[in-house]
Parts: C-alpha cells; structure tokens; sequence
C-alpha cells in the first residue's frame, strides 16, 4: 500500500469515527420524542389501516414486506423499552 492510499484509508476511518457519534445521537433523538407504546402504536395503526383497506387483493410481496418490516420494527421498540433502553 502507497502513502497516497494510506492517507485516504486514514481519512475514510476518521470520517467513520466521526459520523459514529453524530449516527448515535440521532438514535438517541429519536427515542426522546415519543414514548415506546406510542411508537408502537403508531406502526400498528398503520398496519391495520393498510390491512383493511377495501383493494388488500392488490398487496404485493413488496407490501408485505413492508408489513413485516413494520411489525418487526414495533417488536424491536418494545424489547428495548422493556430492558429500559429508551423511554
């Protein structure tokens, strides 16, 4: 490895270590807003009414990923809020 190529690994691990902190703050942010059993029960809202829409033959694969996806996210929120993790 040349210097030229160093340098730049260097700088790209500095760049890292500096959007670690900004990424957790965000995180961090994210939490403080709103209450777990309200996030929680905004995704669920929002995937009863995508549920129970009059067209549900025209759910996707796609869409139900989605809704999975969705599902899973509200699980993880509730397992942190219930080890105290976030508020």
């Amino acid at each position: 490895m040349n210097k030229q190529q160093e340098s730049k690994l260097e700088d790209e691990v500095n760049d890292a270590e500096h959007a670690l902190p900004n990424q957790l703050q965000i995180v961090q942010e994210f939490f403080r807003r709103d209450s777990a059993s309200e996030m929680i029960e905004s995704l669920h809202m929002l995937v009863e009414d995508f549920l129970f829409m009059e067209n549900l033959a025209r759910v996707t694969p796609e869409m139900r990923v989605h809704i999975v996806n969705n599902l899973r996210t509200a699980t993880f929120i509730a397992k942190l809020a219930r080890k105290g993790s976030c508020p």
